[in-house]
């Protein structure tokens, strides 16, 4: 392509002339602005600015609302306070029409700002923080009831949403990594305002970037100031022969401006051009100078060309959606967030999980079950068919004589996702709960930290403990009781990111594994507990918990909910039972 001198006045040539011809065709169904009339020194009036034509064209980008649903790997904003606004914008709707919009503060590391949204928009709100984020009876927000309930009921829209904001308030930390609910409230992962509104001007791309020449004072509260040598970027660009104003961007504004004041920098000579220019007046004959040297114009229609291909070749390309239609492109399944392929897959528990467990738990009763390793080339035969949305046939002779190829795949599954099954953000959260004494606080605490996972996370490690929990009831048989699996397991399920960053060697290394080997013990120890819809966090005093302790929101009336101590009486008799019965 040339040097980057070269190619840059191409590029900006080639979206001068696309920029131009798209204009040209939407100046002819726009509105022109009244002329404006200048006093001359001789007394007549002539038309000075004659419009400020707008050329509305489509963005090269998709809105954000149009992307795929995502997480952000890394989330730093500390709270968000939300508030319902009393006030309302003008000619939003009449009482009895849900699409009347509310005016949500939205309150993140000491600045404010105004969002709009319509009920329609709470509710989509509500289904992805309780998709990705919360479990109801955590969050304990009220489901929305739908649209149509509500249609002739708006004056109860106010308090209800009023209270839904004031306790997703208490409970939103950076814990929310969704990308569609981060853009509902207009908030990137660092916590600064997310301009997503695709229509704003600051958001439109520039086609051109141009250099000051002749100074300028805004005459309007549409217009531009700036001084010469000052960089405008342009984004509207009208024939001068319609329109001598053209619109841009100067620092965080965005206005009109007249085109005779700036220069372009494609119609800017490069500086070795220049100099031979200006010694060619002097009458200087430059000593090394090329001869073949391409002008400027060549090399415009050379690399313009060029680009319009590029440009076309990227168009054409099919969508992702068609390209999964015809089996090209597959979702992969080791190495992606657990959130995002359990969405894509349509399951409950990643289909890895599933299958590995239930063949170990009919074929792998053995001894050192996910403590040995399967043969590599096996393992990796195994990855390839899931990575190939196939399911393996794990009953042939090959994996029935290397039955640890299978455990070793399932732990190689949970080790390789991106965010662990017990979450970066709770590491902190599983310490703190590990470290109170009172075994029976301890199982309150750590209750409590289990119920802030995400769905996906919830479910999957219910259904890993359980069936890790079967299996150390074989010990005898496998040498791998409880605190053997927790052990063998523990690394690929909990982690701490800031302990990775530093890489820790020696004695500091064996307290991390320590307290991931006793969180995992923990839970396998109480998994009946831990995961029962029964068991409240309620304390041993009987105290009602604070709003951030999650909740049971379905509770039977003809069922009496259990006491910590029933609980624990009732789980050491079924344990006692079942000793009894393999005696």
């Amino acid at each position: 392509l040339g040097t980057r001198a070269d190619f840059l006045p191409a590029l900006f040539s080639l979206l001068y002339w696309v920029r131009k011809a798209r204009s040209t065709d939407s100046l002819e169904t726009t509105g022109e602005a009244p002329a404006r009339p200048l006093n001359t020194t001789t007394g007549a009036s002539i038309k000075g600015k004659v419009s400020k034509r707008l050329s509305i064209t489509k963005g090269h980008f998709p809105k954000l609302a149009e992307c795929a649903h995502f997480h952000y790997e890394n989330v730093d904003f500390g709270t968000i306070q939300l508030s319902l606004s009393l006030d309302r914008s003008e000619d939003v709707g009449a009482i009895g029409d849900v699409d009347l919009e509310f005016v949500v503060q939205i309150t993140c590391q000491g600045k404010m700002w105004p969002v709009h949204r319509n009920y329609e928009e709470f509710c989509t709100l509500d289904a992805h923080l309780h998709r990705c984020i919360f479990d109801r009876r955590f969050s304990q927000l009220p489901e929305l009831p739908p649209v149509a309930e509500v249609r002739y009921q708006t004056e109860l829209l106010m308090p209800m949403l009023s209270q839904y904001l004031e306790k997703l308030s208490a409970i939103v930390d950076s814990n929310i990594s969704c990308g569609p609910v981060l853009t509902w409230m207009e908030i990137d992962n660092h916590g600064n305002r997310l301009l997503v509104n695709e229509e704003a001007s600051i958001n439109v791309p520039a086609i051109a970037a141009a250099q000051v020449i002749k100074r300028y004072t805004a005459q309007a509260c549409d217009e531009l100031s700036f001084e010469v040598g000052d960089i405008v970027s342009v984004i509207d660009m009208p024939p001068k022969d319609d329109t001598s104003w053209w619109r841009g961007k100067h620092g965080f504004q965005v206005g009109f401006f007249p085109s005779e004041c700036v220069e372009l920098f494609t119609e800017r000579l490069t500086p070795g051009l220049k100099s031979e220019v200006d010694g060619q007046k002097c009458g200087i004959v430059p000593v090394t100078a090329p001869r073949n040297r391409p002008s400027p114009t060549t090399v415009a229609k050379k690399h313009g060309k060029l680009v319009g291909f590029l440009r076309t070749f990227m168009k054409s390309r099919p969508s992702k959606q068609r390209l999964k239609q015809r089996g090209i492109l597959k979702e992969r399944v080791f190495g992606c967030d657990l959130g995002e392929h359990l969405m894509n897959s349509g399951n409950d528990v990643p289909q890895v999980l599933r299958c590995c467990s239930e063949f170990i738990e009919r074929h792998g009763i053995v001894d050192g079950i996910y403590r040995l390793s399967g043969i590599s080339s096996n393992i990796q035969k195994l990855r390839h068919e899931f990575d190939s949305e196939r399911i393996p046939e794990l009953a042939r002779d090959i994996y029935l004589q290397d039955i640890h190829c299978v455990s070793s795949l399932c732990k190689l599954y949970f080790r390789e996702l991106p965010n662990p099954l017990l979450t970066y953000q709770l590491y902190d959260k599983f310490a703190e709960a590990m470290s109170v004494q009172n075994e029976e606080d301890r199982l309150v605490r750590v209750h409590d930290v289990i119920q802030q996972l995400p769905p996906p996370h919830y479910r999957t490690l219910e259904f890993l403990m359980r069936h890790l929990a079967r299996l150390a009831t074989h010990s005898l048989d496998t040498s791998m009781h409880v605190k053997n699996l927790a052990i063998v397991w523990a690394p690929n399920l909990l982690r701490s990111i800031e302990i990775e960053s530093v890489g820790l060697n020696g004695a500091d290394a064996f307290q991390e594994v320590r307290v991931q080997s006793v969180v995992v013990e923990f839970l396998l120890n109480n998994v009946d507990i831990l995961f029962s819809d029964k068991f409240t966090s309620i304390g041993k005093d009987g105290t009602v918990p604070p709003l951030h302790v999650r909740k049971m929101s379905r509770r039977s009336e003809k069922r009496k909910l259990l006491t910590l101590q029933e609980a624990l009486s009732k789980v050491q008799q079924r344990q006692e039972k079942g000793i009894q019965d393999w005696v």
